[in-house]
């Protein structure tokens, strides 16, 4: 069973505060390796579903990637951590199984980035991660920070939008973001409308930045 060790400080973690996953964006730690620790998060996966073998001994967290699986923001496990006198010692996940902690469920759990030297032993699973999440239009979306202030905390290609009608009042719905072009947006929309908008939940559709009364919010834009 392969392990590794490392120093808690210096050239092991990046030097920041202590934080929740509740207190984080989805950006701060898109894409990079983490180490979160806590005792119910630790329970909630049962060892076999991520290891091979019974692991020797109790973790005390998880060190996992954060990415984003079919819209849902997640923390795949790569491996259990022991932290003990000041050093965290890690027993690596099966490169078969796959573990996915959504940030529902990591709420509570304290988080840390792990330098990049340390993210040499999963270099290849990290990098198979990525082609199986590779979507280069969608992945534009998820840096514009003009959609931030929509997103879901849970869901981050899932942004609130409005649409109008001459006739109706205006619904908020919710849509994935597929793609840009010339800052026109095109997204799935989530929602079945109550009002007739001229589509339906699963149609393709088109939005923008739009203002009114000085306060920026998502427009829908009808193709007609």
């Amino acid at each position: 069973m392969l392990r590794g060790c490392g120093k808690m400080r210096g050239e092991i973690f990046l030097e920041m505060m202590t934080l929740t996953v509740e207190e984080i964006f989805f950006r701060d730690v898109y894409r990079q390796i983490c180490l979160l620790t806590d005792k119910n998060l630790v329970d909630a996966v049962k060892p076999g579903d991520a290891f091979d073998y019974p692991p020797d001994e109790k973790f005390d967290g998880w060190l996992t990637y954060a990415h984003i699986v079919d819209g849902t923001f997640v923390f795949e496990i790569l491996g259990g951590a022991k932290i003990s006198g000041g050093r965290v010692k890690i027993t690596v996940a099966s490169y078969k199984k796959s573990v996915k902690l959504t940030r529902a469920q990591a709420d509570d759990a304290e988080i840390k980035i792990v330098t990049a030297e340390y993210s040499l032993p999963f270099r290849d699973r990290i990098t198979m991660l990525i082609d199986r999440d590779a979507d280069t239009a969608r992945e534009e979306t998820r840096f514009i920070k003009t959609l931030d202030a929509f997103r879901h905390p849970d869901y981050p290609d899932d942004v609130v939008v409005y649409f109008f009608d001459a006739e109706d009042k205006p619904e908020l719905l919710w849509v994935r973001c597929k793609s840009i072009d010339e800052n026109i947006l095109t997204g799935e929309l989530l929602n079945e409308p109550q009002n007739n908008f001229g589509c339906h939940a699963g149609d393709s559709i088109k939005f923008g930045v739009a203002q009114i009364n000085g306060q920026n919010i998502l427009l829908h834009l009808p193709t007609n």
